[in-house]
């Protein structure tokens, strides 16, 4: 490699990509030990970089080894290199990495840079490996619209965008570079017998293309921890449903609009009867057990347009949009129906599991949450008092208020 002084301003460039590229390798490095979710994801990402500064490495010193095929082995690291960044996406998105697929394109590469190797035939070398490094671009740029849009099916298209557009940039590129490496092949050809080494807009272009979807796998990184984190505020942990942050929202957000189209708004309290005796019979685990499948059998029963939430310990608040209270007691009783012929069963032991619910309807007046919760919670000691097992309704002088 020369000297620092006399380093042409495309080697230059070069240079300073491979202490990016291994600065990003790094990076990916402590976000695997950081991040163990996304830990086989990360490695693979630091391979991608650690692959395209051996590709700019390569270009470096193409002077030093004019008996060494630079170009083949630089297209080798870069498709290895791309592939490695389609597992990781694949590895995030927890699909299945279509390994014969990738292995399949390696092997095709390596055959390209074979077959056409002689300088002459370097137009449909070029050629190929353009056209299959910009297909791989395509296929990330779609990999990483999959990874925005499984975090949130309504994300806005613009993140989605945004996110993919790098790899779609260099498709394009690549694309192109194959028609313009057709129409006018003998530069090509020239440029190769001559071990003509990268120039600086070519240089620049692949540095840009490089870093750019470099920063696309933070961005979708940072949104899925975004999306963790946000989900983690609004979510119980035990069983995945809204907790009670995320119901008083859902909450104000159908008050408000009942409100505006008079419609009524009701709330079922449900409480596992005798919850206490599982925990100490079968342990906490049973427990946990049971609350996880009454969530699951709750959430199935449940319409599209209800929530069911976790409101604490063992009881569950399900709210009703456009719910009267005979709908209400309704749906109430089909819950309870459901939940004593559900089989409850831990370590192959049926678990005798029944609930108790209260229903309450706000149907004028002003609304008041605590109101609202405060008469479904009187209708639920009625249940319990009445011998448990029982849907109990809320005065409507109450309820209406």
């Amino acid at each position: 490699m020369a000297s620092l002084e006399t380093l042409s301003a495309a080697h230059a460039t070069l240079l300073v990509g491979i202490l990016l590229e291994c600065f990003l390798a790094l990076g990916w490095l402590i976000a695997a030990a950081l991040l163990p979710p996304m830990r086989a994801a990360a490695l693979h990402w630091a391979g991608f970089a650690l692959l395209q500064g051996g590709a700019f490495f390569l270009y470096l010193n193409s002077a030093n080894w004019p008996g060494f095929s630079v170009l083949a082995a630089s297209n080798m690291l870069l498709v290895s290199a791309l592939l490695l960044q389609l597992r990781g996406l694949h590895l995030m998105t927890g699909r299945p990495p279509a390994d014969l697929v990738f292995l399949t394109l390696l092997v095709l590469t390596g055959l390209v840079q074979w077959i056409w190797l002689a300088p002459e035939q370097a137009m449909w070398r070029i050629a190929a490996v353009s056209v299959l490094t910009g297909g791989l671009c395509a296929w990330n740029a779609v990999a990483l619209l999959h990874c925005i849009r499984q975090e949130n099916a309504r994300s806005h298209r613009l993140l989605g965008l945004l996110m993919s557009a790098p790899a779609v940039f260099g498709c394009t590129l690549l694309v192109l570079r194959a028609l313009f490496v057709l129409l006018d092949p003998a530069q090509i050809i020239r440029d190769d017998r001559l071990d003509q080494s990268i120039g600086m807009l070519a240089a620049l272009g692949w540095l840009f293309l490089s870093l750019s979807m470099a920063l696309a796998l933070m961005g979708v990184v940072l949104y899925k921890l975004q999306h963790k984190l946000s989900e983690a505020a609004t979510h119980d942990a035990l069983t995945g449903l809204p907790n009670r942050r995320a119901a008083d929202d859902f909450m104000a957000q159908e008050a408000l609009r009942a409100q505006r189209q008079g419609t009524p708004l009701s709330a079922l309290m449900v409480d596992i009867d005798f919850f206490k005796k599982v925990n100490d019979q079968h342990g906490h685990a049973a427990g946990d057990h049971v609350l996880q499948t009454l969530a699951r059998l709750l959430q199935e029963r449940a319409r599209a347009t209800d929530l069911v939430s976790r409101w604490g310990g063992e009881e569950f608040l399900v709210l009703l949009p456009d719910t009267p209270p005979t709908g209400a007691h309704e749906l109430g009783e089909q819950l309870r129906q459901a939940v004593q012929s559900a089989p409850f069963v831990w370590q192959q032991k049926t678990v005798p599991v029944t609930v108790s619910i209260g229903a309450a309807t706000w149907s004028s007046g002003d609304f008041h949450a605590n109101t609202l919760i405060a008469h479904a919670d009187g209708a639920l000691y009625q249940a319990k008092n009445s011998g448990r097992n029982c849907v109990r309704l809320a005065d409507d002088s109450a309820a209406g208020t």
